[in-house]
């Protein structure tokens, strides 16, 4: 139905330039005007109406695309303690709600064997969905959130909207950090 509709609206965008351009004796610029309005207006119907990111599709999205490395608004940061790289990340703007990771500073001079401004991204199962559950619970524990993995209050089962206690096994979906 909706791409009925379309159809219809862009041969109506079409033909009123056409008949504009035609109707002022200006040929070239009729046939320059119809063929390219008609060009971009099937690449942006193709876009619309074509395969699993189309806009009208019956297919249900998964949201969020893809999950961020870190949480919400917090910056990777690869940390060097005991001589060993690990992953972290770091607030530099203040979000954490109850303060459990303190503000990195800007110019980034910090002690790095102080835990308190690093959010660490290692997790001791290696099990995705105990990954995930451990990743969720650490959030929530620093005052955090995370779209796709926590919804703000608790721990997030991607692809049901259903909301779980903190402390429960969540199943993992692709796009999942895997740390």
């Amino acid at each position: 139905m909706w791409m009925i509709i379309y159809i219809i609206a862009a041969l109506a965008v079409g033909l009123t330039g056409l008949t504009y351009f035609l109707s002022n004796r200006q040929y070239l610029a009729a046939l320059l005007f119809f063929i390219g309005s008609v060009t971009i207006l099937i690449l942006f119907g193709m876009s619309w109406f074509e395969g699993d990111s189309a806009v009208f599709s019956d297919k249900p999205k998964q949201w969020p695309p893809y999950i961020n490395t870190c949480p919400d608004y917090l910056t990777y940061f690869k940390r060097t303690k005991a001589g060993q790289k690990i992953d972290t990340c770091v607030d530099r703007i203040g979000v954490s709600k109850n303060n459990k990771l303190r503000l990195f500073p800007a110019d980034g001079n910090v002690d790095q064997n102080n835990d308190d401004y690093f959010f660490p991204l290692a997790t001791t199962n290696s099990d995705a969905s105990k990954k995930i559950a451990e990743l969720c619970a650490r959030t929530i524990d620093y005052g955090l959130t995370w779209e796709g993995v926590t919804d703000g209050e608790s721990c997030f089962t991607p692809g049901t909207g259903q909301a779980s206690s903190a402390a429960a096994v969540v199943p993992a979906t692709p796009g999942c950090p895997t740390i």
